[in-house]
C-alpha cells in the first residue's frame, strides 16, 4: 500500500512560504538509521572534524515567468522556474580520516543544505562531528540528515567500528529485523538467503531478529516468509568487514479483489480503483483494472475502508466518473464499509460504474475593473472537495483576456483567475466563481478586484483542514 503521511502536507505548507527553489524536497526514508558497518560502505568519505567556519549561501529568488498568451490549456504547469537548493559550505579542522579523505590534510570543506526541507544537516560552529559524505554532481563532498553524520559525542559506536576494521576478518554479516522503527516483532519468520549457489535458511527469534555471519562479500537475495503474511524479498550488497541490516515489514495477507463493469455489463479496463478510510479525503491505495475489469489491492491494516473510484481526486480523462462508492452511491454516508480484523483475509466485490461524465467547455474573459482586458491571467479550475490538490486544469488568458478550459459536466468546480508579477499592482485575483454541474458551455466574465492569490489561499486553507483531520 502506498503510504500517505501528514509529513508531506506539513512540508508543503512550509514550502509555500519559502523562496521558490527546486521542486523536490527531502525524501529520505530513514534518517541515518543504518549501523556504521553498513553506512560506511555507501558513502565516499568518513571522517571526524571540528567546524571552523560556516558560510551561508546567498538566496536568489527567480524572476517571474512571463505569462503565455497562447490560450493553450495546461495541467500542473509550473509558474516559476526551478533553481537548485542553495548550499551552506562547512569548513572543518580534520580529526581522524577513516575513509575517502587524505589523512595528511589539515582541513576538509563540505557542503550541506540549509535545512527546512532540503535534507541539510544543522552543523554548529565549534562542535565536533563524525561526517559521512558523498560526492555531489560537482564532485565535492556533501552530507545531510539522510546520512549517519552526527555529533562526535553521540558517535562512540561509529568510532569503535572504524578502529576495529584493521583486525576484523574479511567477511561480513547480514542482520534481519522484523521490527524496524519500533514495530511489533514477528518471531518464527523463515529467512532464506542466497548467493551464487549458496543457500542459507534461518528463523527470526522472539525479538523478530536473525543474524547470519562469516559471509563472503557480494550480492545476496533475502526472502522472508510466514503463513498468513505476504512474502517479502530484498537484495542487499555485503561488503568485506561490513554488514547489511535488512528490515522486513511483515504485512498480514489482507486483500480486496473484484471485477468492475460498466452499467451495460462490459468489463471496465484501465479504471483506477481506490480505497480510503471512512471520513478521510486522502486515498490509502489504488490500482487499475486489467483488460477484463479485474483488480486486486493488498497490504491493508485492520479497520474499515471505502472502495470506489475518484475517492480522493477530481475526475480525469482516464476516469471520467463522479466520486463513486461501493456498492453504488455518491454519498459517503451510504457507502459500504469494508472491515479487516487482525487476521489474514481476502474479500471480493463486484462494482458497477456510474455513467461517464462528458466534456464541458468553460470559456470567458478576464478584465480590469475599468473594462480593459487582462492578458496573461492564470485560470485555475479547482475541485472544492480537495482544495489542496493541484488544479484539475489551468490555462493562461490570451492577449484579449480570453480563455478556454475543459472540465466535466457532472462536477462542481471553483474557478480562480490570478494575475501575478505585475509590479505596480502585486498579485491580483478575481472573485472565485463556483460552477455547478450542467451540460451547457459557459461564457464567464471575471473582474480582477481583490489582492492576493485566491487559488493559493484556498490551497492553504485546504491543507490546514487536512492537517486538522489528522
Amino acid at each position: 500500500m502506498k503510504p500517505l503521511t501528514i509529513t508531506c502536507t506539513l512540508m508543503f505548507l512550509a514550502l509555500l512560504a519559502a523562496p521558490v527553489m527546486d521542486a523536490s524536497a527531502c525524501s529520505c526514508a530513514t534518517v541515518g538509521s543504518n549501523p556504521p558497518c553498513q553506512a560506511a560502505w555507501g558513502v565516499a568519505a568518513v571522517f571526524t572534524g571540528t567546524v571552523v567556519e560556516i558560510t551561508e549561501p546567498s538566496l536568489v529568488v527567480p524572476p517571474q515567468t512571463g505569462a503565455s498568451t497562447s490560450g493553450r490549456q495546461t495541467v500542473n504547469d509550473p509558474r516559476q522556474p526551478q533553481l537548485p537548493w542553495p548550499k551552506r559550505i562547512i569548513r572543518m579542522k580534520l580529526g581522524e580520516a577513516f575513509t575517502g579523505v587524505d589523512p595528511a590534510a589539515k582541513e576538509v570543506e563540505i557542503a550541506t543544505g540549509r535545512g527546512g526541507g532540503d535534507c541539510g544537516y544543522p552543523f554548529e560552529a565549534g562542535v565536533d562531528y563524525v561526517v559521512y559524505a558523498y560526492r555531489n554532481p560537482e564532485g565535492k563532498l556533501e552530507t545531510g540528515i539522510c546520512n549517519r553524520t552526527r555529533a562526535l559525542a553521540q558517535a562512540s559506536e561509529d568510532v569503535a567500528y572504524f578502529h576495529s576494521i584493521a583486525a576484523a576478518p574479511p567477511t561480513g554479516e547480514i542482520r534481519i529485523t522484523t521490527a524496524p522503527f519500533g514495530l511489533t516483532p514477528v518471531p518464527g519468520v523463515t529467512i532464506n538467503v542466497e548467493k551464487a549457489g549458496s543457500h542459507y535458511t534461518l528463523s527470526t527469534n522472539a525479538a523478530g531478529e536473525a543474524r547470519l555471519g562469516d559471509l563472503p562479500p557480494g550480492e545476496y537475495k533475502v526472502r522472508a516468509e510466514l503463513d498468513g503474511y505476504f512474502p517479502s524479498d530484498r537484495t542487499v550488497q555485503l561488503h568485506s568487514k561490513g554488514c547489511a541490516e535488512v528490515p522486513f515489514f511483515m504485512a498480514l495477507d489482507r486483500r480486496i479483489s473484484g471485477i468492475v463493469t460498466t452499467k451495460e455489463g462490459l468489463p471496465a479496463a484501465g479504471v483506477e480503483i481506490q480505497v480510503v478510510r471512512p471520513g478521510d479525503t486522502t486515498g490509502q491505495d489504488s490500482t487499475k483494472t486489467d483488460a477484463e475489469g479485474r483488480f486486486e489491492l493488498r497490504h491493508f491494516r485492520s479497520g474499515g475502508y471505502h472502495l470506489g473510484v475518484n475517492l480522493d481526486h477530481s475526475p480525469t480523462l482516464a476516469t471520467p466518473y463522479t466520486r463513486w462508492f461501493y456498492p453504488g452511491t455518491e454519498d459517503a454516508a451510504k457507502a459500504a464499509i469494508i472491515y479487516f480484523s487482525e487476521a489474514p483475509e481476502t474479500k471480493r466485490y463486484y462494482l458497477i460504474l456510474p455513467e461517464r461524465q462528458n466534456d464541458r467547455v468553460f470559456a470567458g474573459t478576464v478584465r480590469w475593473p475599468d473594462g480593459r482586458p487582462a492578458p496573461g491571467v492564470r485560470l485555475f479550475l479547482a475541485d472544492p472537495r480537495w482544495p489542496w490538490r493541484e488544479a484539475a486544469a489551468q490555462v493562461a488568458a490570451d492577449a484579449n483576456g480570453r480563455f478556454v478550459l475543459h472540465g466535466f459536466d457532472g462536477t462542481t468546480y471553483r474557478l480562480h483567475a490570478v494575475l501575478m508579477g505585475v509590479p505596480s499592482n502585486g498579485i491580483t485575483s478575481a472573485e472565485p466563481v463556483v460552477i455547478q454541474p450542467g451540460t451547457g458551455a459557459l461564457d464567464l466574465q471575471l473582474v480582477l478586484t481583490q489582492k492576493g492569490n485566491s487559488f493559493d489561499q484556498d490551497r492553504r486553507k485546504g491543507f490546514e483542514q487536512l492537517r486538522n483531520q489528522r
